[in-house]
């Protein structure tokens, strides 16, 4: 039999399913977070907190060592650099995310918005040409973890942007543990910091989006989210990916702006940039209007990846993706 070739239905559900550990040490790793790091979160400095992190990242990049490996050919690829370069951005971008963690729990203070400290914002003449055309605004982002700071950086500022969350993300490394009682806490606690926020699975996501374009709001999408539906395939980084198609149909029904962002840094330091609006192409139909722009808001994100590729969160995780 081939190795590709599916199973019967009949087959394929009689098979026993294979139940996780009670407990794993991706657990035991989140536990630590969602409680005795986030109280200390709530009433040490941010410099204490980050101390912690320093301490953590040596054992988040031990446990990631084997992802690293799988990653580094491709960054190695996509940004046109030497192995050993690859490597320092595959560890780079795992403590990206483990910092952003802990600047995630700095929302949770009352006083949350006196942690954030913008050390730039460039091109924000786009932003404001975009919201002034009255028809809403798209910002066009991939998976930086830092635009979660752009977002609260908006809002303090009258900019009110609505996210996009993947809540029921699929993690492979969680046991029953983890999947029963730390995840659900994890969203509501996700839920209490950033509560301008819509699960990417509920059915009514993309109306949601939609009111908001054509109230005239803000909403960030990222375009190498989780595929939906409708994905269609196309070349990300020099590798075929599964690329979303829902934002296509947003900006095809509201005539909506589409400004690509960009975040870097953490919350004690970051920088934000606005890139001019992409000049959205008219079609007849759905998919002649994904195969009309995809190519340029595909381009506009790899562009952000290739010029801050240490930034970017999916470098491991896009290749243990399972939809």
């Amino acid at each position: 039999m081939r190795a590709d070739r599916k199973l019967p239905e009949s087959v394929a559900n009689s098979l026993p399913t294979v139940e996780p550990p009670l407990v794993t040490f991706n657990d035991l790793l989140w536990l630590l977070y969602l409680y005795p790091v986030r109280w200390v979160a709530g009433i040490m400095p941010r410099s204490f907190l980050y101390a912690i992190g320093r301490l953590a990242d040596p054992i988040v990049q031990f446990y990631s060592r084997g992802r690293k490996a799988k990653a580094v050919p491709w960054i190695a690829d996509a940004c046109r650099v030497s192995p050993e370069r690859a490597n320092s951005i595959a560890r780079g971008s795992l403590s990206c995310g483990l910092f952003s963690l802990l600047d995630d729990l700095l929302f949770l203070r009352p006083w949350s918005k006196d942690a954030l400290r913008c050390s730039g914002v460039e091109g924000m003449q786009h932003l404001e040409s975009a919201v002034a055309r009255g028809k809403g605004v798209i910002l066009l982002a991939g998976h930086f973890p830092a635009n979660r700071l752009a977002g609260q950086y908006l809002r303090a500022r009258g900019y009110a942007v609505l996210s996009l969350r993947n809540r029921r993300a699929t993690n492979v490394a969680e046991g029953r543990l983890g999947r029963r009682f730390l995840r659900p806490r994890w969203i509501e606690l996700q839920n209490i910091a950033f509560p301008d926020q819509v699960d990417v699975r509920d059915p009514e996501c993309s109306l949601t989006i939609l009111r908001r374009m054509r109230a005239g709001g803000l909403a960030a999408l990222l375009l190498d989210g989780r595929p939906g539906t409708n994905p269609v395939e196309h070349l990300f980084l020099g590798r075929p990916q599964s690329i979303p198609t829902g934002i296509f149909q947003i900006v095809r029904l509201s005539g909506c702006a589409v400004v690509p962002m960009l975040c870097v840094g953490r919350s004690d330091g970051f920088r934000i940039r606005f890139d001019p609006m992409l000049d959205v192409l008219p079609a007849p139909t759905r998919d002649a209007f994904v195969s009309s722009n995809l190519p340029q808001f595909v381009t506009a994100i790899e562009r952000q990846v290739v010029e801050n590729p240490e930034e970017w969160k999916l470098w491991i995780h896009f290749l243990a993706r399972r939809w």
